[in-house]
């Protein structure tokens, strides 16, 4: 998704702090909202500029979506610059690790900030009324993502659905009022955005724009989230039913350059990158952090900022044998310790060094599968749940399992370990590990940590808040044992 011009930059006190200048997002140009919102054309700049403050470089989901989940379970292991400050579950406070400071707080609420824009300005805007709701509905939905992201990784926070005013001090919500928030912007996107087949249709080349099933996708999510597994249920029930999705053939394949845009038939919601163009869009930066075996020298035109972000030789060991889902891991025989290298997005041709195209799936089919199975053997209703297990586990190349051999306790372990092998370095392990094992989850921060008994292991299931922001709001309040 090309970047382009930034319509807006207000400063809030969330963003009160400045970052090394590589860090910034380049601004192309800027105009006052008074002149801005004329034409149907500036609506659309305007929800672009909300898709691409979520991502990019080192700012929003680019690579910090694998660090707080797949690093902070026993998938990965490693940090960026060798610091592993967030792996390690060590001596963390509101500057340390500091990449929550200037990676993900800044970026979220200046996304949250461009899609209060949009839903101020767009519906007093004279354009066509399907355009307006369509942008609406992205709005809507954008911001549901980047609050979804705030409260699972920080837990409650102030909500903010306006730029006509903001107060000088916001107290923190509770998680509750937060998913009240995002429920309510997904249903009204839900309402507003066409389908993949009318996107298609209506000669969207931009695939990475929302569709009716991407935010009927984060909603079960949020069910799933919240224990509601009728609700979550019911919604992927539609996704499936509406036809527009279904597994790829081959796993390692999905993830391809050759598989990006419409023609992959499992992405529902995916976060585009470019890299090698001109100018440069900012891409991905996982590759340049990623542990590099002397066996592969596909990845030698990305610089190597010496993070070993890897994946653990007990999570590679885990997998059943057959499983076509390892090939996007190798273990190298250089010696090192969890010589793991991840090979599941393959390396860009077209890389500056920096930046990597490799797209995002944020939310794919076989998420819709496991999330249905999982709900349906909450709801008691393990046959149908190991259906949908099965059709994953066909595309993996191993045999179906049978509801017979399972109690409800351990065909909820099964699900976990079903979307590890399937989602690993997708961003979504840390989420799965604390909904469905989180003793299992406190375990694996006892073992890494070395101050939990001063501070207890709970304090590192959400991240501190960053100290800049607190200096900023006097109505923030720090997260417990910070």
């Amino acid at each position: 998704m090309k970047k382009i011009l930034v319509i807006s930059a207000i400063a809030t006190f969330f963003m009160m702090y400045s970052c090394d200048e590589v860090l910034k997002e380049d601004v192309y140009g800027q105009i006052s909202n008074e002149e801005f919102w004329q034409t149907e054309a500036d609506a659309v700049a305007g929800i672009k500029s909300a898709y691409a403050e979520t991502r990019g470089g080192w700012q929003g989901l680019s690579v910090w979506q694998f660090v707080v989940e797949d690093l902070g379970t026993d998938i990965g292991t490693g940090g960026y610059f060798s610091t592993y400050d967030y792996s390690n579950y060590t001596n963390w406070s509101g500057t340390n690790p500091d990449f929550p400071g200037w990676g993900i707080w800044p970026a979220f609420w200046q996304s949250i900030n461009y899609a209060n824009t949009i839903l101020d300005r767009v519906p007093g805007m004279e354009i066509d009324e399907a355009v307006k709701n369509r942008i609406l509905g992205e709005a809507h939905g954008i911001r549901a993502m980047v609050y979804f992201h705030l409260v699972n990784w920080f837990g409650g926070v102030p909500e903010i659905t306006t730029t006509t005013e903001i107060p000088l001090e916001l107290p923190r919500q509770t998680v509750e009022s937060n998913y009240t928030l995002i429920e309510a912007d997904l249903k009204i996107a839900i309402d507003n955005l066409p389908s993949k087949s009318e996107l298609i249709n209506l000669g969207e080349a931009d695939y990475g724009r929302l569709s009716k099933q991407a935010v009927q996708s984060l909603l079960a999510r949020v069910y799933l989230q919240l224990g509601r597994w009728s609700e979550c249920s019911e919604l992927c029930e539609s996704v499936i039913n509406s036809g527009q999705y279904s597994l790829e053939t081959d796993y390692l394949n999905m993830f391809s350059f050759a598989k990006e845009g419409y023609n992959n038939s499992e992405v529902i919601w995916v976060l585009p990158f470019i890299a090698g163009s001109s100018p440069t869009v900012d891409g991905l930066v996982l590759q340049v952090y990623c542990y590099r075996a002397p066996e592969k020298s596909d990845f030698d035109n990305y610089y190597d900022w010496s993070g070993d972000i890897r994946s653990t030789t007990s999570f590679y060991e885990s997998f059943e044998s057959g499983d076509l889902r390892r090939e996007g891991l190798f273990r190298s025989s250089d010696g090192t310790t969890d010589p793991i290298m991840l090979l599941k997005y393959p390396a860009d041709p077209a890389t500056d060094g920096r930046y990597s195209g490799n797209d995002y799936p944020f939310i794919r089919y076989a998420d819709i599968l496991l999330m249905k199975a999982e709900a349906l053997t909450q709801l008691d209703d393990p046959e149908n749940a190991v259906n949908e297990i099965n059709k994953v586990r066909a595309r993996a190349g191993l045999a179906g399992i049978n509801a017979a051999d399972f109690d409800k306790e351990s065909l909820l372990h099964h699900i976990l370990q079903e979307r590890r092998w399937e989602f690993y370095f997708e961003g979504h392990a840390k989420r799965d590990m604390v909904r469905l094992d989180p003793e299992g989850m406190l375990e694996h921060i006892k073992a890494q940590s070395s101050d939990w008994e001063t501070y207890g292991a709970e304090r590192y299931l959400l991240l501190p808040l960053p100290t800049g922001a607190l200096a900023a709001n006097p109505g923030l309040e720090q997260n417990p044992g910070f």
